[in-house]
């Protein structure tokens, strides 16, 4: 019996875990190894292509980390296309900032330069509503 308790302690002590990294909707920063896996992860997921030697990128981070915070269904994530250009190049990114909003890990919209958070957010609301 008590080694049970301890394999259920273990299961627990996983799925706490697993429910706090859920609880707060950080911007993750994504290479290619874990793209495709991220872009699934969600229903709805919002990536930010960017590059550091880009100015306007710099001006739309804040915007997504704010709509990653109201927007905890919907997961954000980040990719240097500097370090990762084949994943920019498959997604045809051919401009700084570009944002690709995914659904069941299909592009279904974009934004291509900093706009207006509520532009953004309006984008990523319509995908949502879409079913």
């Amino acid at each position: 019996m008590r080694e049970n308790d301890e394999e259920l302690n273990k299961i627990i002590e996983k799925k706490a875990r697993e429910l706090l990294r859920g609880a707060s909707n950080d911007v993750v920063e994504l290479s290619e190894d874990d793209f495709d896996e991220f872009i699934r992860s969600r229903k709805v997921v919002v990536v930010d292509f960017w590059a550091p030697w880009c100015a306007p990128c710099f001006l739309l981070e804040p915007i997504i980390k704010a709509l990653a915070r109201e927007m905890p269904c919907v997961g954000f994530g980040r990719l240097n296309t500097q370090q990762w250009p084949e994943v920019a190049a498959k997604y045809g990114v051919m401009s700084l900032p570009t944002v690709i909003i995914f659904r069941d890990g299909e592009p279904i919209d974009f934004v291509v330069g900093v706009v207006p958070k509520k532009i953004l957010e309006n984008k990523i609301k319509k995908v949502l509503n879409e079913n």
